[in-house]
């Protein structure tokens, strides 16, 4: 049986909601933990993260559910429709109070994206989708009735015509993860001549900003888990976007054993054309890393 509207206004409650509650958390001195790796977790990563397990176990008993902050349960291999959830995507930018993180909840149905929503709550970005991607700006406190009657009023617009130009009347707009430029994945001279290269944090936010035409492209070269993708890969339309992990180019499935990706090429079609003919896809593949 397929979501209805009323389920995913649900939905958007808890994610405001659990905006709400990270942003109340960024706005003080909180403790930050390592997880090993120097991967870092804060108390707004687990808060967020219970309040919607405890909410989608609730309404949704059938589903399955997979989380960065959650012990995986190998029972979700099984089901239909499985839950993908990053509470923070860039929880080093939310340590640095940079506002390049978001929350990315995604939802798969037999592997296949099927739905999504990025919020940000320091910028007040949310992103999710009816027919075509849209971005609303909101306002805090996020959690009211304006803000489900704003969401709304987007989902009422004709969809937007996408992929057929550039976000910028120059070069397209390619964004890149801030660690992979300082690391000079980015350094030679093509793309710089190409491209204005736009590094930000949190390959959800990124995507987010994509799927709203904020930009025309993101590549990625390192590893990508399920919870940090899902989400945003859900709003790109196979209609207007390419997307595919660069080391075996084929199409995002969810909700596997091994929830990792390696490499990511995402954007509107003609922006994917454009890098493809600059940079062969052989020189991409070449590049990826496989290790974090």
């Amino acid at each position: 049986m397929l979501m209805d509207k009323k389920e995913f206004e649900e939905v958007w409650k808890w994610v405001l909601y659990a905006g709400d509650k990270i942003l109340s958390i960024y706005q003080t001195d909180f403790l930050v933990k390592d997880k090993g790796g120097n991967d870092p977790v804060t108390e707004a990563d687990l808060l967020a993260n219970d309040i919607l397990y405890e909410q989608i176990s609730k309404n949704f008993p059938d589903h399955g559910f997979l989380s960065e902050e959650r012990k995986d349960d190998s029972e979700r291999l099984d089901k239909e429709w499985v839950w993908i959830l990053d509470p923070i995507d860039g929880t080093r930018e939310f340590v640095k109070k940079n506002g390049q993180f978001a929350l990315s909840l995604g939802l798969a149905k037999n592997g296949e994206p099927y739905w999504g929503v990025i919020f940000n709550p320091a910028t007040g970005e949310f992103f999710s989708k009816d027919e075509a991607s849209f971005s609303v700006k909101l306002s805090a406190p996020f959690l009211s009735s304006k803000n489900i009657q704003l969401i709304e009023s987007e989902l009422s617009k004709p969809a937007r015509e996408e992929g057929n130009f550039f976000a910028s009347s120059t070069k397209p707009k390619l964004f890149v993860s801030l660690s992979e430029m300082k690391e000079g994945l980015f350094s030679e001279d093509t793309w710089k001549e190409n491209f204005e290269v736009i590094p930000l944090g949190s390959i959800a936010y990124k995507l987010g900003l994509l799927s709203a035409g904020v930009g025309d492209l993101i590549v990625s070269l390192k590893p990508k888990n399920e919870w940090d993708i899902c989400g945003g890969i859900s709003l790109l339309s196979s209609r207007a976007f390419r997307f595919f992990p660069l080391k075996n180019e084929e199409s995002y499935s969810f909700n596997n054993k091994d929830t990792r990706s390696y490499g990511l090429v995402a954007g509107t079609k003609n922006a994917v054309d454009y890098l493809l003919d600059k940079i062969p896809v052989e020189s991409l593949t070449s590049k990826v890393r496989d290790k974090w």
